[in-house]
């Protein structure tokens, strides 16, 4: 099996809400809303470093926690060139808190196309046109940035 993640709404656009999605057999996305980005940047920047990062990697997790399976290639969009190690590294600290035994070489970065399902869903989602899987919670993002 292979999963495609997508973004839609960049973290770093706070004015925005982002829409972190997959798809394989399975669809599923993540809606970050701006107002919880907002309060997650007043809460912790300049204390937590490589915020957006961890913040996007946060997105993905919740995207991948229930449907993932350790050894199935994931193909993440270049949405940050150069810093495909550091979200590597980020996001691999979180997917092990579940699956402790995950492979780093199962997470690879590629441009994700507009004809992929990942994208179709994260942009539907971002455009209103279809409901999120789940809303992250300013509480979700804080039990996550805990667990460092």
């Amino acid at each position: 099996m292979h999963i495609e993640i997508d973004q839609s709404g960049k973290i770093e656009q706070l004015n925005k809400d982002s829409i972190i999605a997959f798809s394989n057999r399975n669809q599923y996305s993540v809606l970050i809303p701006k107002l919880v980005k907002q309060e997650a940047y007043k809460l912790y920047k300049g204390k937590i470093k490589k915020l957006r990062y961890r913040l996007f990697c946060i997105g993905i997790y919740y995207c991948l926690r229930n449907y993932i399976r350790e050894k199935e290639l994931i193909t993440i969009c270049c949405e940050y060139k150069g810093k495909e190690n550091l979200i590597k590294s980020l996001l691999l600290d979180y997917l092990r808190k579940d699956y402790p035994r995950i492979d780093a070489k199962i997470i690879r970065f590629n441009i994700i196309g507009k004809k992929s399902n990942a994208h179709a869903v994260a942009i539907d989602v971002f455009r209103g046109n279809r409901r999120p899987n789940k809303i992250l919670l300013l509480n979700d993002i804080k039990k996550c940035l805990k667990k460092k």
